[in-house]
């Protein structure tokens, strides 16, 4: 399909906007004898996808882009099903147990699942955030309200009548604006 032909099926008014969509899903149109572009069958799905989300009043940032993954057939993988009957002689009542031994697919699925959430859900260093002040002391680099916001979880305020505050053995102290933001300077207390 050319590009007139997308413009006029997603209703759109300019190329700019047609153009900022396939940016965004990492698409790039084919080129036919005369140069020109065209999307193949594998990118008109993904535009309506994207489309159809729009439309629903979602956002192209809130649409989930498609990945390319490696499947592995089941059908080549083993499946091993062990039945184990007992009987409880007071009621008469038959429980079975089944094992199933996971297969390739499975055991990869799941490391593919394991490393999703680690990524999402990175383990926690209570540490870090001392590491990171402790360079930005070094380094004597301003840190605004946002930047330390980001690092210890929490905005500086500073004490009533005072430049400064004090966060888990840290000392901020307001040395500027930047735009609407303070900046600080950090400072270790000493024991």
């Amino acid at each position: 399909m050319n590009v007139q032909d997308l413009l006029k099926r997603y209703g759109l008014n300019s190329r700019t906007s047609l153009y900022k969509r396939l940016r965004y899903l990492g698409i790039e149109l084919a080129k036919d004898t005369d140069d020109k572009g065209f999307a193949t069958p594998g990118q008109l799905k993904i535009l309506d996808q994207l489309h159809d989300h729009i439309k629903a009043g979602g956002s192209m940032a809130t649409f989930a882009k498609p990945s390319q993954v490696d499947v592995v057939s089941a059908e080549s993988e083993q499946y091993s099903v062990q039945s184990v009957q007992s009987k409880n002689a007071k009621n008469g009542l038959q429980s079975v147990q089944q094992s199933v031994q996971p297969s390739n697919s499975e055991i990869l699925l799941e490391s593919l699942v394991g490393a999703i959430i680690q990524n999402l859900n990175p383990p926690f260093n209570p540490l870090q955030k001392h590491l990171d002040l402790i360079k930005c002391e070094e380094k004597k680099i301003l840190l605004t309200t946002k930047e330390v916001s980001e690092i210890i979880g929490r905005k500086p305020r500073k004490i009533k009548g005072e430049n400064y505050c004090y966060i888990g053995g840290w000392k901020f102290i307001a040395k500027g604006r930047s735009g609407n933001q303070t900046l600080w300077q950090v400072e270790q207390l000493k024991v």
